[in-house]
């Protein structure tokens, strides 16, 4: 076995010399040597060139320290050649130089530089803004969070991750992070977040729009504005390049869908074929006129045995106050046939009731196949787009048409009602909103 005093010393050659490009091109070592020339012009300059044949800039200083002497040599690496050129050498050694001669020492501001390049890159300010902001201050950032603290419980409980378990699946990752990781942190991977151009965000949204379509690439839009807007109040960033930004195909259109009593029939029916819990979830959503978020999340300690009612405190509620909305006749019944977990509370659940129902898309678009087939059996028109949202605005529509006075449809939606009326107490119009639900509930009451 060789030892230390065994192993070959590698021979150094030294010198100093004018460098040129065309002497720096030619310029090789002996096979177990090594060379390190000094520059004749800027002389604390050194080009090195390895065993291997690589070339490497480098300077040597000294800074001056507060008594007006110099510390103790240094040797600061200024990138390989060619890749850094002779004259860039030369700048960046002369720079350097001048930072130690003022007291300041070039090794630690490239080492600032460094780290400051590592914390503006996008995917860095994205990573911080989905962690700041995102996941603290909008909904659908605190629903990841709670996923994703969920799946990590989960992981602990079954040892998800170690040798004997696989790696637990990667949850938690909201709209934004979502959106943004996976359409535009590709295209600007490494790329400090002020260099990115107005021009270059529009040229992004083409991609995209390309890629995968103006909705999707209208979310991005709208999540990647938001990015930098916080970056723009954070000091990351002079200001937003998106704003202002004209690209009217990726406007926002006010939905004006209101499906008839006809197609809300069409998908109670389709639902009660889907069953637990996708299908009740959008009959409960038809019965209450609620938002899906709230429905989908809904908890057995929120509901009121005694006052028949579903009271949702303010952290769950898109208005940050609590609501609550009674259950009319078919509504209660439903909800009493529910299964009632041990694990968890949430109502509607693939898990026991540990965490919320999710997937909405694909049991969306399983429910779209039911409908069109029971349409086309029987002799029906395939129904037009809808989305779940619809629903919502659909039964206002219908309390209104059945006789239900606005002011009592508003508080039965969760609306924050304008002015003196709009005084909050979460028990007040308790007795409207329910009649207007039992006058809603009838149309359902006899449905299977």
């Amino acid at each position: 076995m060789a030892t230390a005093a065994d192993t070959p010393k590698v021979k150094e050659k030294r010198g100093r010399e004018r460098l040129t490009e065309k002497r720096l091109e030619a310029l090789t070592v002996k096979s177990g040597t090594r060379a390190e020339i000094a520059d004749d012009i800027v002389r604390e300059l050194r080009v090195r060139v390895g065993k291997s044949g690589k070339k490497s800039w480098s300077i040597l200083y000294r800074v001056v320290q507060p008594d007006g002497k110099r510390g103790d040599m240094k040797r600061l690496s200024l990138g390989a050649y060619p890749k850094v050129s002779l004259a860039e050498a030369r700048t960046k050694a002369r720079a350097a130089l001048e930072q130690a001669d003022d007291g300041i020492d070039p090794a630690a501001v490239k080492a600032e530089e460094v780290e400051q390049r590592q914390t503006r890159t996008f995917e860095a300010v994205l990573d911080r803004f989905v962690q700041l902001y995102a996941k603290p201050n909008t909904k659908d950032g605190r629903w990841a969070k709670a996923q994703e603290e969920l799946a990590k419980a989960d992981a602990e409980k079954s040892g998800a991750g170690t040798e004997d378990e696989p790696k637990p699946r990667k949850v938690g990752r909201c709209p934004a992070e979502r959106l943004l990781a996976d359409h535009v942190a590709p295209k600007w991977q490494g790329r400090l977040i002020e260099t990115i151009t107005r021009a270059e965000a529009h040229e992004m949204l083409d991609e995209v729009i390309e890629e995968s379509g103006a909705p999707i690439a209208r979310e991005v839009r709208k999540h990647l504005t938001r990015m930098f807007n916080w970056a723009a109040d954070r000091g990351l960033i002079a200001a937003n390049p998106l704003a202002g930004m004209q690209r009217p195909e990726l406007g926002y259109v006010s939905r004006e869908r209101v499906l008839t009593v006809e197609e809300l029939r069409q998908i109670w029916d389709a639902a009660g074929d889907a069953g637990y819990p996708f299908g009740d979830m959008i009959r409960l959503l038809i019965l209450t006129g609620q938002r899906r978020s709230e429905i989908a999340g809904l908890e057995r300690g929120w509901i009121q045995k005694e006052q028949r009612a579903v009271e949702m405190p303010a952290a769950s509620y898109k208005t940050k106050r609590p609501q609550v909305f009674p259950l009319s006749a078919p509504a209660w019944a439903l909800v009493e046939a529910l299964p009632k977990w041990n694990g968890g509370e949430f109502i509607f659940t693939t898990t026991g009731g540990e965490r919320p129902f999710s997937g909405f898309s694909k049991a969306k678009a399983r429910l779209d196949v039911r409908i069109a087939k029971k349409a086309k059996k029987a002799g029906l028109e395939p129904m037009e787009p809808w989305t779940l949202h619809d629903i919502r605005r659909s039964v206002a529509t219908h309390m209104a048409r059945l006789g239900v006075a606005q002011e009592h449809i508003e508080r039965v939606l969760g609306h924050v009602v304008a002015g003196v009326a709009g005084t909050y107490n979460r028990y007040s119009y308790l007795d409207e909103k329910r009649a207007a639900l039992e006058t809603w509930g009838k149309l359902w009451g006899k449905s299977n």
